[in-house]
């Protein structure tokens, strides 16, 4: 159960952090893109960030449960078991908050797509880029974390090996 937690939670964050990337990377490019008008950018953002904020929860939730079954592993450390668990858990919940309180208002202040935006659009907007930043950028220091190498397993062994080489 071990390996197959720690291959789950190191891939796991890993696609999440990458997914994340690509798609800002592709959410820019398709909004600032000349030829696209203000209808089909407003499609495109209804038709892609629900399928970010999916991805999103289905990583980080296996993820989370992952950290949970390392956690009493003694793979890390007490405090890095913690502290990945923790910076999981808060990307988990800055993006629910992200997209029942950013996301769902802004998709409302685009619908109908082509529509005027309202004042409070710009507001929206940039809580959004920071609280993604924030988001993903917690996510990037877990992955590090996980993906780095972990606890020098000590055997039996070792102890009595070098008693013995002292000896002699």
């Amino acid at each position: 159960m071990q390996s197959t937690s720690l291959v789950l939670i190191r891939f796991c964050l890993s696609a999440w952090v990458g997914a994340a990337v690509i798609f800002v990377i592709n959410g820019v490019q398709d909004v600032t893109f000349q030829p696209f008008d203000s209808l089909t950018r407003d499609q495109l953002i209804t038709l892609h960030f629900p399928v970010y904020y999916t991805i999103a929860w289905v990583l980080l939730t296996g993820s989370f449960l992952s950290s949970l079954v390392l956690r009493t592993k003694k793979l890390w450390s007490r405090k890095k078991a913690n502290l990945i668990t923790i910076l999981i858990m808060l990307s988990l919940a800055i993006s629910l908050v992200d997209y029942f309180w950013i996301y769902t208002p802004l998709e409302s202040m685009i619908t109908p797509a082509g529509s005027p935006r309202p004042a409070e659009f710009h507001h929206y907007h940039q809580a959004s880029k920071y609280i993604n930043s924030i988001n993903i950028l917690l996510a990037l220091i877990a992955a590090i974390l996980v993906n780095g190498p972990p606890l020098p397993q000590k055997s039996e062994n070792s102890s009595t090996d070098a008693s013995v080489a002292d000896v002699k």
